[in-house]
């Protein structure tokens, strides 16, 4: 039996060992995201990102295009006549241009991007919606439909709350991410919509989300994010939701660290372990920690080569070694 939403506040959440235990490995990879100065990628892998990124999130509204189709329309290979699924990757396209230049907290903002994104595609893009709004999880109805009443005095609530939030910024996002999908307040495109808000908020802080297909690990676990926007829903608390897209943030930073350190070289690594540090002396045990991927002998083998290319000082021999930056 189909219930109409009572209005319940979007943004509680608990928080649990399991969130803090993400946010000090999240917060940890994104220091070695900019100690390694992978926030600027070149224009290529830029481009190859955006694909990504695009792809994942119309997949999850089901959207039939695959990668290279939507890399034809990004080079501007625009078909005559387009079809709605084309029409939906050139909105997307042009709202990635335009998201660098809104304000995560602005209403005005998000009904912009709206009409930018369903240009086209909806009666009424950039507005609210006046009526009631079945609730789908996936293409699964839920058991409520999403109320009507004060659609804009809740979207602007839920944005103070996210500009005005105490908690790290990662978990704020992904309550704001959750706030939007649980009140709906467009009459189409309001997941697309939320996790390009999300995107948009922590870019704010870390250039690297501009272009990190965060959506395409979202896509991965697709049943798995539906599930816990059901949950969230069902326990009025969405301390489980934030956990599932803290999860999926930080896979999408360990690969991004993961793909690009196997084209360091042992010197390369050395500089970029000295960058991130915040004092002088260290061990090997250290160094694996920034590189776990590499195995003790080759780790030893990089410290090496980082003293005899006097980037680095040894003091102590085996086991017992410890490093410090060189002298000048």
């Amino acid at each position: 039996m189909t219930s109409f939403d009572i209005i319940v506040e979007p943004t509680n959440y608990s928080l649990t060992p399991r969130t803090l235990s993400l946010l000090a490995s999240i917060s940890e990879r994104l220091g070695e995201v900019n100690a390694a100065h992978l926030h600027h990628p070149p224009t290529l892998l830029r481009r190859a990102h955006r694909v990504s990124t695009i792809h994942a999130t119309l997949a999850l509204e089901d959207s039939p295009l695959d990668r290279r189709s939507i890399a034809q329309l990004l080079e501007g290979r625009s078909p005559d006549g387009q079809s709605p699924a084309e029409r939906e990757v050139v909105n997307t396209i042009r709202l990635y241009d335009l998201l660098p230049s809104l304000d995560p907290f602005s209403s005005q903002d998000l009904r912009q991007a709206h009409g930018e994104l369903m240009h086209g595609l909806a009666l009424d893009p950039g507005q609210y919606r006046t009526g009631a709004l079945e609730v789908l999880y996936g293409d699964r109805p839920g058991r409520r439909k999403a109320a009507a009443e004060n659609i804009p005095v809740h979207v602007e609530q839920l944005l103070h709350f996210a500009g005005n939030d105490e908690a790290p910024l990662l978990i704020t996002s992904c309550a704001l991410h959750y706030g939007l999908v649980h009140l709906r307040p467009f009459t189409a495109g309001n997941g697309r919509i939320a996790r390009l808000w999300q995107k948009l908020m922590l870019m704010q802080q870390w250039p690297v989300f501009s272009f990190l297909p965060l959506e395409g690990f979202i896509q991965q676990h697709r049943t798995g994010y539906y599930a816990a926007l059901e949950q969230a829903d069902r326990q009025a608390d969405c301390g489980g939701f934030i956990v599932f897209m803290m999860e999926r943030i930080d896979e999408a930073v360990h690969e991004l660290l993961q793909r690009e350190r196997t084209v360091l070289s042992g010197p390369e690594r050395v500089a970029t372990f000295l960058l991130g540090r915040n004092r002088g002396r260290f061990t090997r045990k250290d160094y694996r920690h920034m590189f776990p991927e590499l195995s003790p002998a080759t780790a030893s083998r990089d410290l090496a080569d980082g003293v005899t290319h006097g980037l680095i000082q040894r003091t102590g021999t085996g086991r017992t070694a410890w490093y410090g930056p060189a002298r000048p």
